[in-house]
C-alpha cells in the first residue's frame, strides 16, 4: 500500500476534523509511547478530535499539524496534538503533549 501525506490548508483541516470518525484516527509507536509516559487518558484524547472543536491549529510542515484542545479537567492547561494526514483520509496522532494554557494566550496577545 502506497502512503501519501497530504497536505491541506487549516480550513480544509477544519472541515475534515469537524467530519472526522473513530476509524479514521490511527496511533503511532511515537505517540502510544508518549502517551503512556504522560499518562493522558486516551479515551479523552479521542473525544476531544472526535466531539470539540479546536482552540488553535497550525501548521508545522507538509501534511503536519499541530491541533491544541482546552484540557477538559485542568483548566490551566492545552492538549496539543501533533497529527499527520494521510491518505486524505485518516489521520495519524504523532505526539501528545501538555502546556500551561497562557501559552497560548500570550501568543495571541498584540505586541
Amino acid at each position: 500500500m502506497v502512503v501519501v501525506i497530504f497536505d491541506y490548508t487549516l480550513e480544509e483541516l477544519l472541515l475534515f476534523l469537524k467530519d472526522l470518525d473513530e476509524s479514521q484516527i490511527k496511533e503511532s509507536r511515537h505517540f502510544i509511547e508518549s502517551n503512556i509516559t504522560r499518562n493522558e487518558d486516551i479515551g479523552m484524547i479521542y473525544d476531544l478530535l472526535l466531539n470539540e472543536k479546536p482552540v488553535q491549529v497550525g501548521k508545522t510542515k507538509t501534511g503536519t499539524y499541530k491541533v491544541v484542545f482546552e484540557h477538559p479537567y485542568r483548566k490551566s492547561k492545552d492538549i496539543y496534538l501533533i497529527i499527520m494526514i494521510i491518505n486524505r483520509q485518516e489521520i495519524t496522532l504523532k505526539t501528545i503533549y501538555t502546556a500551561n494554557s497562557s501559552r497560548r494566550l500570550r501568543e495571541h496577545e498584540p505586541n
